[in-house]
């Protein structure tokens, strides 16, 4: 069952593809020593994990039903102990087939947003949501598909490049109308052209985060960046903004990196500190 919420007429259902899947905070935060986590103990498992998940989200309105991101992929896994995504089991428990879906709005170009975007048959790709528009940010198609980049990006010639051939994918850049109640926002860093989903309707506002921010640690350490963090600064700095912005506004905010059952809530100051609220 999914975790959902209404925005005005928009209804956001959250969805885990795989997870939980703890991780060594060491692991997605090279960069961070152990002792920095002792102030942030209530973000973790006992056993001093990161409760990490790779999710999407469903969105519903004005008569269509659109993706957000879509997850790793089918797999098996190797790196997640051999098991599997479960996108399609997922949106069938919710009553929503493939053939249902209008858009795929993708945050970014990262293996584990892409991975159900493609469905192989021996050595033809098809689309998945075959009714589907993938809406990609131009700054990451831009980028992954650089000859540096490329050769060592194979997500993008499995989950991406074929759906540029099969003229099934739009590219987008900031401030762009998806719908007349989805907007994108551009927020780069984690990647190029990374890019958040802005919902407005009926005077209630939310928005739909990628991976500006992977663990409610960083909404108060905002210079934190994770290991796959393309550039640096630029991520730390959009995260700074971004954070300030959905405190200042109270935005609900949909992350699919936060734990299971807590990828919905909102950014709130408590005992001198950026912390998570769950809705």
């Amino acid at each position: 069952m999914a975790d959902r919420i209404t925005i005005g007429n928009v209804e956001i259902l959250a969805f885990v593809d795989i997870g939980p899947a703890p991780r060594d905070p060491a692991m997605v935060f090279p960069d961070i020593p152990a002792e920095s986590w002792d102030a942030y103990k209530d973000t973790m498992t006992p056993d001093g994990q990161l409760p990490f998940q790779m999710g999407f989200f469903a969105l519903r309105s004005g008569g269509q039903t659109m993706l957000v991101d879509t997850g790793l992929g089918q797999g098996p896994f190797e790196q997640m102990g051999g098991i599997g995504g479960q996108l399609m089991d997922q949106l069938n428990s919710e009553g929503i087939s493939a053939d249902d879906i209008s858009r795929v709005l993708i945050t970014h170009l990262h293996g584990d947003h892409v991975g159900w975007n493609v469905t192989w048959d021996g050595d033809t790709p098809r689309a998945t949501f075959p009714n589907a528009t993938y809406t990609i940010p131009q700054g990451d198609w831009d980028y992954f598909t650089t000859a540096d980049v490329l050769p060592n990006s194979p997500h993008m010639e499995n989950s991406v490049i074929p759906l540029h051939d099969l003229n099934a994918m739009e590219l987008v850049g900031d401030n762009e109308a998806v719908t007349d109640e989805i907007t994108t926002f551009v927020t780069p860093g984690h990647t190029p052209g990374h890019q958040c989903f802005l919902i407005s309707s009926g005077g209630e506002r939310a928005i739909i985060i990628g991976d500006a921010f992977h663990t409610a640690a960083q909404l108060t350490e905002t210079s934190w960046n994770v290991g796959f963090d393309v550039d640096k600064p630029l991520a730390a700095e959009t995260r700074a903004s971004l954070v300030q912005r959905l405190e200042d506004e109270g935005l609900t905010v949909a992350s699919g990196h936060m734990p299971v059952g807590s990828n919905i809530g909102r950014v709130i100051r408590l005992n001198g500190k950026r912390s998570w609220q769950v809705l």
